[in-house]
């Protein structure tokens, strides 16, 4: 995770270096005109709706706590950067993006287990690991003939993901290749803070669908989950230009 944070720094910096060497134009550009460069950082509370067929779950040691068919359900937070670009056409907005996101489980609730035919079982599960993300995004900005300091859109994410740095077995199955995207909704609130650059808020809601192969022959694991997360980010307009030139 160190790496992607010293990214994100020298992006901020390398931006901040180019804005104070240029002179740019004071007029705000029209919302539909601009393309941005982004790098956000997020925190958000995951909760999972998980299932898992034919199969066991694990403890750290590999031994097996529960098997049969089980669902489970879970809630915990997690942390992300997230960086993208993005550019018009006509009166909307598309790009590509990249989001590593951390998660922090520490404990599930599993429902109708062979010991527990009725009710919920808590179990201990402390496992953090990161999934990786790349997505198409569409955005619509209000107000597309805008000139303003203040901006205000509506944004759409579809991609992919993939899980790293996982202890336990199993909770993501086998290493096949497995079934997974995931889609996002959010308002976009910006404010300009210099000519070229801006400051964003979005909330976010985010449904992710997991589906492979369990370590068992004939097993299969899959999840459902459902994220709210709020993100703060700056976006650079790199097609502002010098006004001496």
């Amino acid at each position: 995770m160190k790496h992607y944070a010293r990214l994100l720094t020298f992006i901020l910096v390398l931006s901040c270096g180019i804005l104070s060497a240029q002179k740019w134009y004071s007029v705000p550009k029209m919302n539909n005109e601009k393309y941005f460069v982004y790098a956000a950082y997020g925190m958000g509370t995951a909760h999972w709706y998980s299932e898992l067929r034919e199969t066991s779950i694990y403890d750290q040691n590999g031994s097996a706590l529960h098997s049969g068919d089980l669902k489970f359900r879970a809630k915990n937070s997690s942390t992300f950067y997230d960086l993208g670009v993005i550019f018009p056409a006509g009166n909307l907005r598309f790009g590509l993006g990249m989001n590593f996101e951390r998660f922090f489980l520490t404990q599930i609730l599993l429902q109708n287990t062979v010991q527990q035919t009725s009710g919920q079982t808590g179990v201990i599960f402390d496992e953090s690991f990161r999934f990786d993300k790349l997505y198409f995004q569409m955005e619509v900005p209000f107000w597309p003939e805008a000139r303003s300091k203040w901006a205000l859109s509506a944004n759409m994410n579809l991609g992919f993901f993939s899980f790293n740095n996982v202890d336990r077995i199993n909770l993501f199955g086998s290493d096949a290749l497995a079934t997974s995207t995931f889609v996002n909704l959010s308002p976009i609130g910006e404010m300009t803070v210099y000519p070229g650059v801006s400051l964003f808020l979005r909330p976010v809601c985010e449904f992710k669908y997991f589906k492979n192969q369990a370590v068992d022959s004939y097993g299969l694991v899959r999840h459902n989950i459902v994220t709210y997360s709020l993100m703060i980010g700056i976006r650079y307009d790199p097609s502002v230009i010098d006004e001496l030139k």
